[in-house]
């Protein structure tokens, strides 16, 4: 409110309402802006970030989602008690500014994992085996890849939605 105030009293110099009000408050002007944002989240999410169950900057990037896009969210996190990080916030954000946001989207957002990169280790002398003898490292790995790729290629031809998901 007070920031509200201080807005329309005309000129403070060189420096913006926000760092004003922030000043007298002990805050920074973009903590003072975060806040004032917060107040456009569905009472559930801003109720997370009260709770801090939900980072205030995530709950800013949430704050531009339209109110059912919010409530998606609320849903989401009723149903599989995960809350969506800064990165996780800031896809749903862009997709929902491109118009592209749907309830299933969001699903997908917060139950991915933070990092899919998976580390695998193949014995070489179970991997021998299956190579003649007089295959080099670089064949082996040649051959490798191209039946990776062939297989990807199937798998996204056969109707699978991830052919990574089912390593």
């Amino acid at each position: 409110m007070k920031y509200e105030a201080m807005k329309h009293q005309g000129s403070k110099g060189d420096k913006h309402t926000a760092d004003l009000v922030g000043e007298a408050a002990g805050e920074s002007g973009r903590t003072v802006q975060r806040y004032i944002r917060l107040a456009e989240l569905v009472p559930e999410l801003l109720g997370y970030v009260d709770e801090n169950k939900i980072p205030m900057v995530v709950g800013e990037k949430l704050s531009y989602l339209k109110t059912e896009e919010q409530n998606w969210i609320v849903e989401a996190i009723e149903s599989s008690d995960i809350y969506p990080s800064k990165p996780q916030a800031e896809q749903l954000k862009t997709s929902s500014e491109a118009g592209e946001l749907t309830i299933n989207q969001v699903y997908a957002v917060l139950v991915k994992k933070e990092n899919s990169n998976i580390n695998v280790t193949i014995s070489a002398k179970k991997v021998r085996s299956y190579f003649p003898s007089a295959y080099t490292k670089e064949q082996v790995e040649e051959v490798i890849y191209r039946l990776l790729e062939e297989w990807k290629q199937n798998g996204e031809e056969g109707g699978e939605a991830d052919a990574g998901s089912q390593i």
